[in-house]
């Protein structure tokens, strides 16, 4: 891929930061998988990165990335697709946060060398993969700003709301499409209990606002009210 290529890419897709989820990245990063080690888990497995520091390369599966807080309580935060990389903030500050890679699929990725973002010869050599690094590591910061803000404003139904119209625009534009999101992965992403999500779906479908949400279908009735629930401008709830 040349480095026109890159330029060209748009640097942020506010429809999957809403989704906290990331991928396809860092496909250039493909010409370098010679200078690292491929590695395989299973579905549920993992990650060790502490046992095995450096920057991964995620070249099949989902990666979940969560952070568990002092008080041991876990939260979701990102979901990391194949073409992406991941841990490459650990690698470059050496800074633990206290937190955990699970593989929600079977898991290829590529082990590059912990300090091979301070190899100037490597510089020299890829400035294009540095260049998408910059990009993707941009791109996750962005994520998290706008999913804290999302989170930090309105109440979990319009929460929801905002995620699945994140996901109607991700699939674009349409009122049915696959979730590929379970509702006990969302309502681990929104910091919920899964009966208390169950309870605000089952109120969209009352207010005509959705239809059905399940991984594989989910049906939005009417896009309208959902946009204006998404922006907290039609419907107060408590």
């Amino acid at each position: 891929m040349s480095e026109k290529t890159i330029s060209q890419r748009p640097l942020f897709d506010t429809a999957l930061a809403r989704n906290a989820c990331i991928r396809g990245a860092n496909l250039e990063w493909e010409a370098a998988l010679h200078l690292a080690v491929r590695r395989t888990y299973p579905k549920d497995a993992i990650i060790p990165h502490r046992e095995s520091p450096g920057i991964y390369y995620i070249a099949k599966g989902v990666v979940l990335i969560s952070y568990i807080a002092p008080c041991g309580h876990e939260r979701k935060t990102l979901y990391i697709k194949a073409g992406t990389l991941c841990n490459e903030a650990r690698s470059l500050t050496g800074y633990e946060p206290g937190g955990r890679f699970t593989c929600l699929q079977d898991v290829e990725l590529y082990c590059f060398p912990e300090n091979i973002l301070t190899d100037l010869d490597f510089i020299r050599s890829y400035p294009h993969l540095i260049l998408s690094l910059m990009r993707s590591m941009a791109n996750k910061m962005l994520i998290h700003y706008s999913f804290l803000a999302d989170m930090g404003t309105g109440s979990p139904l319009i929460h929801i709301a905002r995620f699945l119209l994140a996901l109607a625009i991700n699939r674009g534009h349409t009122t049915r499409f696959k979730a590929e999101v379970t509702q006990q992965e969302l309502a681990d992403l929104l910091g919920i209990h899964r009966t208390h999500l169950a309870r605000l779906l089952r109120q969209l479908k009352e207010m005509g606002i959705l239809d059905s949400f399940t991984s594989r279908d989910t049906r939005i009735a009417d896009m309208a009210k959902l946009v204006q629930l998404a922006e907290g401008s039609a419907f107060t709830h408590k």
